[in-house]
């Protein structure tokens, strides 16, 4: 038989580390939500929207003087990894097969195969 074991750790950084994860987790949400703009934009011009468009608009967003934050306390990684999952949604908002996937699971409600009886029976 085999046996799956799990442990549950909770991590707990210290107040430095705080503050690195904290700037982290900001500036990619800066990033997510500055590229949807963008990409937005893209979208009513009826411009290609991919990854590597989005990832070449980081160089000049790191070099905005506004927004010299993200060359300071971001990752590169972090933020590519960010507009990467951004293509990866307007790429599956495009594809018709999971539109119909999603058309077919509202057309056809999930049923049980069979009905267990309080006897044990099954119908």
């Amino acid at each position: 038989m085999k046996l799956n074991k799990a442990y549950k750790c909770r991590l707990e950084p210290n107040a430095e580390q705080e503050i690195i994860l904290n700037n982290l987790v900001g500036s990619a949400r800066f990033v997510w939500n500055h590229m949807l703009a963008i990409s937005f934009e893209m979208f009513a011009k009826n411009e290609f929207i991919n990854a590597t468009n989005l990832v070449n608009k980081i160089v000049g967003l790191k070099n905005n003087p506004e927004f010299s934050f993200l060359k300071t306390s971001s990752n590169a990684v972090t933020l590519q990894q960010k507009i990467r999952d951004l293509a990866s949604a307007w790429s599956r908002f495009f594809d018709p097969k999971v539109h119909a996937r999603l058309k077919e699971n509202k057309k056809k409600p999930k049923k049980p195969k069979f009905f267990k009886l309080a006897n044990g029976t099954e119908i």
